[in-house]
């Protein structure tokens, strides 16, 4: 090996140890987040698919979990954790593999110093988390083709599998065969005629089984809940969403990265830019900007989510690393533009760890009812400190025969009712059950926590967070002879209120009520 490249690869392993430890220090003391807890519930009884996303995170919390066992946060977000430190490797060598070693270690500095792919995709344990990894390893393999001007089977067998298996994290992973049929289409034409290309798509087709063979069962429940959320009919252009989605996008992807994306897409589209092969580059345009264009065009008329064009962003990392070595060829060090990078993510994690464990207060109302709405820092705030007073007051309750023994927590929603099955139910015991909307219950809708189901004369509790307000008695006024006026438990952060917690007793449930409804 040369000496210079073994220098490098010693580099990247001190990046990746620090990386990961501070993604262990926020993944311990860092409460679960909504999306989060609710895919920990994926994992207590392993599918082939689920309602919202292909099964792959289920899958990964279950074994990270052993089979729920260790029910601690960090177990649950360890899969995150692990999947990012392996793929700030592959980054690394995906950069050897374009230009040299040090493009390598700048790309994985960066791919550390973005917000999208080393905070939100490798820390909290989201479908991102492993798709992010399988879509690198795909990436890499296509790179790989077109660098070396080959179609060796092996590099198409294993993209196909790759490709399969980020989508089966996540189906935007289907994005990355666009990419690969466009660059084909566009580039290599003669490439079709190979029969590993469609052996590699078969690979992938047989990756996406379990998706299919659930939503069959389930009528295809997924899509139709999915479509709703991006479908165009009816909808008026709204700028406002395309800033929003714009804002977002430069936030989690940091902003001197996101710019410096922009400029070197301006160079490429110049014909300026000479960091790396016209066929690296053709690659990277063909897998990242088709999902770019699209979602932009979405966020025009409906509101949309910044980290859904996550991995086409991180792929374009690899332009921007390119152009930083080339720029600064003659430097030792590491370029003055990846050190700021750095700072700013530092800065942006420290600033949050610290808004959601001791901000005073609220950033969200302070409504009598709806105290903190509108605060999205509670949703990984209070969950742990609610669930001990909580107990008592369940203790007490059973302790005076005001409540049933082994009585239900319900909600109408998913959340908070999976901060409560996580937080609460888990330690007291007690059944839950959703009752509601199929679109505000989710995986909730079609699966059942515990074979139990409410009983006509059961006893439950309905947990009500201020930023997540409901009325109680229109929802389940119907369902149950009488609900007790709430007791009020306030919840405080940095010594100031940040909301409150309405606690429902409601009594002797009626079925044929809910058989109506």
């Amino acid at each position: 090996m040369h000496p210079q490249a073994r220098s490098h690869i010693h580099a990247i392993l001190p990046v990746i140890f620090i990386t990961t430890l501070l993604h262990l220090v926020l993944a311990f003391s860092l409460p679960l987040g909504n999306d989060e807890v609710y895919y920990w519930t994926y994992a207590l009884h392993p599918a082939w698919s689920y309602f919202d996303h292909p099964p792959i995170v289920g899958w990964l919390i279950w074994l990270s979990t052993w089979g729920t066992r260790l029910h601690q946060e960090l177990f649950v977000r360890a899969g995150a954790v692990l999947c990012s430190a392996i793929t700030m490797y592959v980054v690394y060598d995906t950069g050897r593999i374009i230009r040299n070693e040090r493009t390598g270690l700048i790309a994985a500095i960066l791919y550390a110093a973005d917000l999208y792919s080393s905070i939100v995709a490798g820390v909290f344990i989201l479908p991102d988390s492993a798709q992010i990894l399988f879509w690198w390893l795909a990436l890499r393999s296509l790179l790989r083709i077109a660098h070396e001007h080959t179609g060796k089977s092996r590099a198409w067998l294993a993209f196909g599998a790759w490709t399969g298996l980020a989508t089966l994290s996540k189906i935007h992973g289907i994005f990355l065969w666009a990419g690969a049929g466009l660059y084909l289409l566009l580039f290599r034409r003669e490439v079709w005629k190979k029969w590993y290309v469609y052996v590699a798509a078969i690979i992938s087709l047989i990756c996406m089984i379990p998706i299919l063979i659930w939503n069959v069962q389930h009528h295809f429940i997924t899509y139709a809940y999915h479509s709703r959320r991006v479908s165009l009919t009816q909808s008026h252009l709204h700028l406002n969403y395309f800033l929003t989605e714009i804002l977002g996008e430069c936030f989690y992807h940091n902003p001197v990265i996101y710019v410096w994306i922009w400029i070197c897409l301006v160079q490429v589209f110049r014909k300026k830019y000479q960091a790396c092969t016209v066929q690296t580059i053709r690659v990277l345009l063909c897998c990242s900007l088709p999902l770019i264009a699209i979602l932009l065009g979405v966020s025009l008329f409906r509101s949309i989510l910044p980290h859904w064009s996550g991995p086409a962003y991180s792929s374009l990392l690899l332009l921007v690393a390119a152009r930083l070595d080339a720029r600064y060829n003659n430097l030792k060090k590491i370029p003055a533009t990846v050190k700021w990078a750095t700072g700013i993510t530092l800065t942006i994690i420290l600033a949050g760890w610290w808004i959601i464990m001791d901000y005073p207060g609220t950033l969200g109302s302070h409504d009598r009812m709806e105290y903190g709405s509108g605060d999205f820092t509670l949703d990984m705030y209070g969950w742990r400190k609610i669930g001990k007073p909580f107990q008592r007051m369940y203790q007490q309750d059973l302790r005076e025969g005001v409540m049933q023994k082994n009585a239900f927590i319900i909600s109408n929603k998913w959340f908070p009712l999976a901060h409560e099955q996580f937080y609460i139910s888990y330690y007291t015991h007690q059944p839950v059950q959703g009752i509601g909307a199929v679109d505000d219950l989710h995986e909730y809708a079609i699966w059942r926590p515990q074979a139990r189901r409410l009983q006509p004369g059961d006893d439950a509790y309905c947990i009500v967070p201020s930023n997540y307000f409901t009325d109680v008695t229109a929802h389940f006024g119907h369902l149950f002879q009488k609900i007790d006026t709430p007791v009020v438990m306030l919840q405080y952060r940095g010594g100031k209120l940040a909301r409150k917690f309405f606690i429902y007793r409601l009594h002797h449930f009626q079925s044929h009520a809910l058989t109506k409804n």
